[in-house]
């Protein structure tokens, strides 16, 4: 009986702590699969963030080369016109004869409506997005670079590292309009001698740098401004940068220009 006894209680021993191992494993198994469902859901709503802001990206483009096209539009067909009307004008005024006291003036002004006519044609190239999806980035990139340089005021340069490959249409339009940000912000705050684009078409990535020898900033300052204060000239780059996928890096320093680099990792052939 006692055998029989001691046995039923180391019976009783195992089965309990078989039970209690059980009841731990399910627990943990328990623990772990909360975790990853957490995990889970947490990834499934930073994709579903991802795409909200992919598609909106797309939306505001869509917005933004449309009011762009709009605006090359009546650049090139209604202003030109009109300017193209003026030198017509003058022409005939000359035609009919004019003291000739006033005739160099004449002829200083119509070289200068068509110096106007030449750049509102090229604004409403660089404004078209049709141009991009047409030529590329790089022909785009030397327009724009063309127009600034015609000015007088700034030499510009374009250089191209590695053979060039496509990136995707929607990819080169925001870069084009990324780098024209990049060089407006230049023209407007840093009052710069020489502006340089360099495209770097990288076996694995793409990377797009916007230099200027201007006064530069204080970056870490210019992101701290409250927003009654702030531009949205960084914050729009660095989103574009991140909705394709990309990064954006501005560095700067006062005296000593500055420099945003903007990353892509190189897209599969389809």
């Amino acid at each position: 009986m006692r055998n029989a006894s001691e046995n039923g209680i180391v019976i009783i021993i195992i089965t309990g702590t078989i039970a209690l191992v059980l009841m731990a494993l399910f627990g943990v198994g328990f623990i772990l699969y909360y975790h990853r469902r957490q995990r889970e859901v947490v990834r499934e709503k930073q994709i579903l963030e991802e795409k909200y802001q992919r598609e909106l990206l797309v939306s505001q483009l869509e917005i933004q080369n449309q009011t762009l096209l709009h605006v090359a539009e009546d650049l090139h067909d209604n202003i030109g016109q009109l300017l193209t009307v003026a030198v017509m004008r003058l022409n005939a005024l000359e035609d009919e004869g004019v003291p000739p006291q006033a005739r160099q003036s004449v002829q200083q002004t119509r070289e200068l409506i068509r110096t106007i006519i030449t750049e509102v044609r090229t604004l409403s190239k660089t404004l078209d997005f049709n141009t991009v999806q047409r030529f590329g980035l790089l022909p785009s990139l030397t327009l724009e670079l063309e127009r600034i340089q015609r000015t007088g005021r700034f030499y510009t340069q374009l250089t191209t590292v590695g053979d060039p490959y496509p990136l995707g249409e929607q990819a080169e339009i925001v870069l084009v309009r990324m780098a024209q940000e990049s060089l407006n912000n230049a023209l407007k705050h840093a009052r710069p001698h020489r502006l340089t684009v360099s495209a770097n078409y990288e076996p694995t990535a793409f990377a797009l740098t916007i230099s200027d020898d201007g006064g530069g900033f204080s970056v870490e300052e210019t992101m701290a401004r409250p927003l009654s204060q702030a531009g949205a000239g960084l914050g729009n780059l660095y989103r574009r940068a991140g909705l394709l996928g990309g990064t954006c890096t501005v560095t700067s320093e006062l005296g000593a220009g500055t420099r945003v680099e903007i990353r892509l990792a190189r897209q599969p052939a389809v």
